[in-house]
């Protein structure tokens, strides 16, 4: 492995480190504002989204699983396509029924929330 590889690997690593703490201080930041404006809309949107990230998140491992070889060759490239395509598969598959666990944290976080009933 070359120094310039190694160089690469750690900047990738490190924008994937950025960007999922930056996912979660969205999150954070969503929730606090449906918290703040009793926003049920809101605390629905932010389930979703943190439904998106899990789902993200299972695809990435599950890729890991795969045994290397095959047809087409691991490259740089490939990664790339295939995070920019498991990010797209969450996030459509949140916005449908999704797994399930949008709904079961927004009917846990609205009880907790309590938001006022008009």
């Amino acid at each position: 492995m070359k120094i310039n590889d190694i160089n690469l690997q750690s900047k990738i690593y490190q924008s994937k480190i950025k960007a999922s703490k930056q996912n979660t201080q969205q999150f954070k930041e969503m929730l606090e504002k449906a918290k703040q404006n009793n926003d049920t809309e809101a605390l629905k949107s932010a389930c979703k989204q943190f439904e998106a990230i899990f789902v993200n998140m299972l695809l990435k491992n599950m890729r890991k699983t795969v045994v290397e070889g095959g047809f087409i060759k691991k490259s740089h490239a490939r990664e790339i396509f295939e995070g920019m395509l498991d990010e797209e598969i969450a996030k459509e598959v949140s916005k449908g029924q999704g797994i399930g666990l949008a709904k079961i944290m927004y009917e846990q976080l609205s009880k907790n929330i309590n938001f006022d009933k008009e």
